[in-house]
């Protein structure tokens, strides 16, 4: 059997093959009877000769080739392809279309590639001969149903907020996630994974609760604001920091409203304002809309207001951020309640 696995989720890719080389025999044999080569490696008489070997005390035998199609074409993150592509592209075709022909039934010839085009010059003749198996990316409702299974699998159990939260701080990648759910389960030892947990011990805690500070303070929330604050300087967090971190989230909120004006497609904001995951992404979007223009001019006039006050000397910057963040909250809170 001919495989042709590719795409960007290698995580499922991984898994996916994992299960193929199990399927080769009992583990004290398997190694002997399964070869992986390079893309420089893969010479076509020597990849004929491994594919008509018969397995050795197994039940199937396998031979992995790496990045072939990518080497060939510059696809597949695999590097650019070296002159004349398209002719050693048709060769490897021929070569290719014969081995399935010839190939006993207990080999599976597995090609493991990058995201390649639909238009890949062997992508047809591969298609042919082989099951196509693209791994895209999970969409979020499915990135949510994996979290779970995973967390079931492993014996535990996670509430629905803290998946979503999960989901919302580390995106598609699954390798990420993965290493993340198996450190919540440990963690919890038998309860269920709460959002507190995943505040907690996520790589990316910390900036979870920066960003706790600066919703805060952009939604008008002095109470949180301050406590958020308060708790920052109290850990390794410094004024500069928290001050840097407010005036990136404003700039981001120019930029997003920047865009939305100019209609700009909803799949595409993301990429255009540098922002991976789906939860900050949201809450950009949303505050850019809440906030005019000029609300937004003020906002960045009281940050470098701030920061010249702290840089002159003229006010302790502790005060000083306490003071802007003081004086932020009251701003959209007036300006929440003359909307209302």
């Amino acid at each position: 059997m001919i495989y042709l696995l590719h795409g960007q989720d290698t995580y499922s890719l991984r898994e996916f093959l994992d299960s193929l080389r199990e399927a080769v025999g009992m583990p004290d044999v398997r190694d002997a009877n399964i070869t992986t080569l390079s893309a420089s490696e893969a010479v076509p008489d020597t990849l004929v000769n491994m594919c008509q070997a018969m397995p050795f005390l197994a039940e199937r035998r396998m031979v992995i080739v790496e990045g072939l199609l990518g080497s060939l074409s510059g696809e597949g993150g695999r590097g650019r392809g070296r002159g004349g592509g398209g002719q050693r592209a048709a060769e490897w075709g021929e070569r290719i279309a014969g081995m399935a022909d010839a190939m006993p039934p207990t080999t599976d010839l597995v090609f493991v590639e990058g995201q390649l085009r639909p238009n890949h010059p062997l992508m047809r003749d591969l298609s042919a001969v082989a099951a196509v198996r693209e791994f895209t990316p999970l969409n979020q409702n499915e990135l949510r149903g994996w979290v779970q299974a995973r967390v079931m699998a492993s014996g535990g159990s996670m509430t629905t907020q803290a998946v979503q939260l999960l989901v919302d701080l580390v995106g598609p990648d699954l390798w990420a996630l993965s290493s993340e759910v198996e450190k919540l389960t440990l963690y919890a030892s038998g309860r269920a994974v709460t959002a507190e947990d995943v505040e907690e011990l996520v790589v990316s805690a910390r900036e979870v609760s920066v960003f706790t500070m600066v919703d805060a303070v952009l939604e008008g929330n002095r109470d949180l604001a301050m406590r958020s604050l308060n708790k920052q300087l109290e850990g390794d967090a410094t004024v500069s920091y928290l001050l840097a971190m407010l005036a990136r989230q404003v700039r981001l909120m120019v930029l997003a409203k920047d865009l939305l004006a100019q209609q700009v497609p909803q799949n595409e904001l993301g990429g255009r304002l540098g922002i991976a995951s789906a939860y900050p992404l949201r809450k950009t979007l949303e505050m850019a809309r809440r906030f005019s223009p000029d609300a937004l001019k003020r906002l960045h006039r009281g940050l470098l207001e701030t920061d010249f006050s702290i840089k002159t000397g003229a006010m302790p910057e502790r005060l000083a951020l306490e003071y802007l963040v003081a004086e932020v909250c009251q701003r959209v809170s007036r300006g929440a309640a003359a909307r209302r």
